[in-house]
């Protein structure tokens, strides 16, 4: 596989490129924004990236132009971090949250600062409305991969029939 890195951030590139040395000659790195054309491609993988796209209408722009770039029976996988606006659920998951740094030695008031920081340039979405999003934006079944407290993996396949497709036998 051939893979292209693309991140705003030259830092984070720099540290994309160092991870991937193993594989010179196999992966390049590109200095993009989301607004950006995407290649021609069998897959869009997206870490912690997609909770910058703050507008509902901006992401569904972006999770349409990824399609629009996917080869037929193309796959976008997206693993973010995703929460309600309030409630039970977000009460629960902002918990977890807390409870998992604490693990790394982050006080409660540390770790209320830094969702506050966050805040400040992140937008979080619940999991139901960035499903809805990418459906609308033409994905036919968005599904959920993987989830653990507020953070999911999530995507789908650009056609429906690449998950109807029955796989022969041996």
């Amino acid at each position: 596989a051939e893979v292209e890195l693309v991140d705003i951030d030259p830092n984070m590139l720099e540290v994309a490129a160092a991870r991937c040395e193993g594989h010179a000659g196999r992966f390049d790195v590109r200095h993009a924004r989301f607004e950006e054309e995407l290649p021609r491609c069998h897959a869009v993988v997206a870490s912690l990236a997609l909770h910058h796209v703050a507008a509902d209408g901006d992401k569904r722009d972006l999770y349409h132009a990824i399609r629009r770039a996917l080869e037929p029976r193309g796959l976008v996988v997206v693993g973010d971090a995703l929460v309600y606006d309030d409630g039970p659920e977000r009460a629960r998951m902002i918990d977890d949250l807390f409870a998992h740094m604490a693990l790394s030695g982050i006080s409660s008031s540390e770790a209320q600062a830094h969702l506050a920081q966050w805040a400040q340039e992140d937008v979080y979405k619940a999991l139901p409305s960035e499903l809805a999003l990418m459906r609308e934006a033409g994905f036919p079944r968005p599904e959920v991969f993987w989830r653990d407290g507020l953070i999911a993996v999530y995507g789908a396949f650009k056609d429906a029939e690449t998950m109807t497709r029955k796989v022969p036998s041996p």
